[in-house]
Formats: C-alpha cells, structure tokens, sequence
C-alpha cells in the first residue's frame, strides 16, 4: 500500500511578528524577579540601580524624562503625593507620582553616595581619577545601565528603558483602563493608548466557567 505524504502547512506568520503582539514590555516574571535582585542593595550601584528601577516601573517615564528630574522640584498633588513636572515628548509639561517606595530608595541611594543634598535623582558614579566628579546622568549612560541587567523583553530583546516603560503601560492598561494608562504614560489621547496596548486576544477561560 504506498503511502501518503503529508507536506507540512506553514505558518503565515514570522516568528518575530507573533512575538511582538505580546508587547515589548517585560514579563511579569521577570519583573518580579527584578525586585527580589535588588531588594537588598549593598554598594553605591545596587542603591543606584534599586532606585532606577523603582522609579522606572513606578513611572513609565522615558529615559529622557528620567534624567530631567529634579528634587528641588516637588510639589505636592491636592490629596498629598509628591509630584514631580517633566517635559514630556512634544515639549508640553506633565507629572509623575513616583511613590514613596521609589522616592526613599532615591534617598537611599543619596545618602550612600554622601553627596548633600544632591537635586538631580541620579549622578553619575565617581570619577576614578577625581572621586568627587561627578555628572548628572545622561540618556545613555541610562541605557547602559539597564542594558546590563541582563534581562530580556517578552520579544526576546535585551532590556532597554523603554522596556520598562512598556511594561508599566500594559500592566496598568490591563488593570485599570485606557485612561489611566494614558495618563501616567503622558500620551495626548487614549486612543493612541489603546493602539498600543490592546492586547490581541483575551483570557476567556478565566471568565467562562459553566
């Protein structure tokens, strides 16, 4: 009896394209895992790095609005919490709340590096020439620091800060709404929110139970 040959179908869609339908955020999993890593800093850059990544996942700032914070610049929100302005992508201002976890890691970080009262959030380490020197922490020198975690997105990409701030997007997309995911990510409609994060499929098993 000869036998039949099947040819296997192929699949419409490229590897990278499913991938990226999930996000480009992190997994929850690796966010946990993030939060154990430095939960107990030790060094002048594991407080620095707590700080970031607080502040980062507290936020859903871009890197480029990190660096612009000051502490000189608090203010405080009508119901208490201290708010922070920053120029958001177009030039207009906005605010963060970052939390009073995020904002006692920041001062954490500050008291190790024993700089008083420092207004920037983060500085550069020290100079290894002149120990004293120091710099307000640029875009880049952001990037690489969270490039080194070592961790990689939900897409399989090397963590970035952006990263991060897709992951703040989703998860507050995905618990509180389109408007609340607009406004601590700054965008100027929802509907530019919920282009993004909308996911392409929903967990009904969860829900459907007969």
């Amino acid at each position: 009896m000869p036998q039949i040959k099947i040819k296997p179908q192929q699949s419409k869609f490229k590897a990278d394209e499913t991938r990226n339908m999930f996000g480009k955020g992190l997994l929850d999993r690796d966010m946990r895992l993030l939060t154990k890593r430095f939960s107990r800093p030790k060094s002048e850059r594991e407080f620095r790095d707590r700080a970031l990544f607080l502040v980062l996942s507290q936020t859903g700032l871009r890197a480029a609005e990190i660096v612009q914070l000051r502490l000189s610049q608090m203010m405080r929100s009508p119901t208490g919490e201290r708010i922070w302005p920053y120029r958001r992508k177009g030039g207009r201002t906005a605010f963060c709340a970052p939390g009073e976890e995020a904002i006692r890691a920041v001062q954490s970080y500050h008291k190790q590096m024993g700089i008083e009262n420092p207004d920037s959030f983060f500085l550069s380490l020290p100079n290894r020439a002149r120990k004293s020197e120091r710099t307000v922490l640029t875009t880049r020198s952001l990037q690489r620091i969270v490039n080194a975690w070592n961790v990689r997105t939900a897409s399989g990409k090397l963590v970035h800060p952006h990263a991060l701030r897709h992951s703040v997007g989703q998860r507050i997309f995905d618990m509180a709404g389109s408007i609340a995911a607009q406004k601590i990510l700054g965008h100027s409609s929802p509907l530019t929110t919920g282009k993004f994060y909308t996911r392409p499929y929903f967990p009904g098993a969860k829900y459907l139970k007969w």
